[in-house]
């Protein structure tokens, strides 16, 4: 029969204040480690240690490798992100000046229209008249001294040469 092992108050430890004792003819046996042998390793075991931490190695390249790319990357996609805001803010600072550029050039529009308005409305076409026709004796073309010509260019004529004749 064991004796059971309570946990002293006293002390704290699970061994009871009394020494532990066993009944029977078999002691316990106690779990030992073995110690390592380093010297006893063999040959093979010393090689593929050594390719176990090349390979460690190569896979510690491989992942600084891959760090870095992926850093590369994400400033690439930083620098790719930040000239597009910068176009972005661009464009709507041109848009909004393009804007108010139109709205100026409307109430200039709006303007100049008044202006000749007001041009056309202070003219006075039969004092006009009376000053050429008895003042400057000026009189209308008659028949035989308007010439007409067919023209292939523009509207807009410069006299350079001789108008050809109609005939």
């Amino acid at each position: 029969m064991k004796k059971s092992n309570v946990k002293n108050k006293r002390t704290g430890s699970g061994v009871s204040s009394r020494s532990a004792y066993e009944y029977g003819s078999t002691a316990r046996q106690l779990n030992t480690a073995q110690p390592l042998r380093r010297d006893e390793e063999t040959e093979e075991s010393r090689e593929q240690r050594k390719a176990r931490q090349k390979q460690i190695r190569r896979n510690n390249k491989i992942n600084l490798m891959y760090t870095m790319v992926v850093a590369s990357v994400a400033a690439v996609v930083f620098f790719i992100c930040y000239q597009y805001l910068n176009v972005q803010a661009v464009a709507k600072a041109n848009s909004d000046k393009i804007i108010e550029l139109k709205s100026t050039l409307n109430s200039l529009k709006d303007d100049n229209d008044a202006l000749e308005s007001d041009i056309n409305a202070s003219i006075d076409y039969n004092a006009l008249y009376d000053t050429a026709v008895n003042e400057l004796g000026m009189v209308y073309p008659g028949k035989d001294q308007v010439i007409t010509y067919n023209s292939k260019e523009s509207e807009y004529v410069k006299q350079y040469k001789d108008v050809p004749d109609a005939n």
